[in-house]
């Protein structure tokens, strides 16, 4: 038998999560760089880690330079403060990537995967187990500009912050469950 054949695919593992409750989630919002940008990323407490799954509509194809633009860099910044402020500079707000262990960029706890945008539409399913869902509760996603090149300190040269989420709760009490049932 092949070894292969008995490992699940990711498919097989993760498609039970389209009926579950995720634990937390974050409604993904543009700022005056991309007013038309909208998303929902929705986390999953696992045994040994978080399972994210991120839908993004309307990120722009071209930077606020002309440049055109696939890869988006992606993370977690430390405060769930998605203030615009400067319009030119929007999101400063919510801090740099979080960072609890103070490690170099990539290896940031808040360090994701970039996001892959085809048209102006992203879609990206992730595991982490950099974190727990309790970890990142009130802090925030961030969609940047550009691709995180995974190699520019502190935070990967990504570029303008395009959109902001912060990170909310989906069960107010662990102990009772989310309608107030366990």
């Amino acid at each position: 038998m092949d070894n292969h054949s008995i490992l699940p695919t990711s498919y097989e593992i993760f498609s039970d999560f389209d009926e579950l409750q995720p634990d937390a989630f974050a409604n993904l919002k543009g700022g005056p760089l991309a007013p038309s940008l909208r998303g929902r990323i929705l986390l999953y407490q696992l045994s040994d880690g978080v399972y994210i799954r991120t839908y993004i509509v309307g990120i722009p194809v071209n930077t606020t330079t002309g440049q055109k633009v696939d890869f988006h860099g992606f993370h977690i910044h430390e405060f769930g403060n998605c203030t615009v402020g400067n319009p030119a500079d929007p999101f400063t707000a919510a801090g740099g990537h979080w960072n609890p262990t103070n490690q170099p960029h990539p290896f940031h706890a808040g360090d994701l995967p970039p996001i892959l945008s085809t048209n102006g539409t992203a879609m990206m399913s992730v595991y982490t187990s950099a974190f727990n869902v309790r970890d990142v509760i009130g802090k925030s996603f961030i969609l940047h500009e550009k691709a995180d090149d995974f190699m520019t300190q502190p935070a990967g040269n990504s570029g303008l912050r395009l959109a902001c989420g912060v990170i909310q709760s989906t069960t107010p009490s662990r102990s009772t469950g989310f309608f107030g049932r366990r």
